[in-house]
């Protein structure tokens, strides 16, 4: 397996959160794909809730294969049959676990020439870096790092 793992988090006006693991793509040597599931957080979660989700999320990654043609999961979620229908509305935090205990999480703003697309804001990453094998990520760091990309999407939008 991958020392690595990564999820969409989409987020509407609201703040209702739709989390979508990924799978591997069998077809592509070291590829992964956004999977046919997903997970929801309505608004009004707490740092602690917000953490949680984030971490089922991750643990659904590799639950199953990534098959070709799969729809996304935000598609499944909001019945739609296009990425570009299912994303409307929609703003987007990717995040990255490494099996070391870090994180990587990148906002995303809707691109304007391609319908469903996102691209990456000023290629702003945060990064959550552990000094020792021995030492957790502090509690809270997550959330506070997720909700930190959330508002640089506000101010980039």
């Amino acid at each position: 397996m991958y020392d690595f793992t990564n999820i969409a988090v989409y987020y509407d006006l609201n703040g209702k959160l739709v989390g979508i693991p990924t799978g591997i793509n069998p077809n592509v040597e070291y590829d992964t794909r956004s999977l046919d599931i997903f997970y929801t957080l309505e608004s009004g979660y707490n740092d602690t809730e917000l953490e949680n989700f984030l971490t089922i999320v991750f643990d659904a990654c590799y639950s199953k294969e990534y098959v070709e043609n799969m729809p996304f999961g935000l598609q499944v979620y909001t019945n739609k049959k296009s990425i570009a229908s299912a994303s409307k509305g929609f703003q987007l935090v990717t995040l990255c676990r490494y099996k070391k205990g870090s994180y990587e999480i990148k906002p995303w703003i809707p691109c304007k020439k391609h319908k469903g697309a996102f691209v990456p804001v000023h290629n702003i990453s945060i990064k959550i870096e552990l000094y020792s094998k021995f030492i957790p990520v502090e509690k809270g760091a997550l959330a506070l790092a997720f909700k930190a990309a959330m508002g640089i999407i506000e101010n980039a939008s």
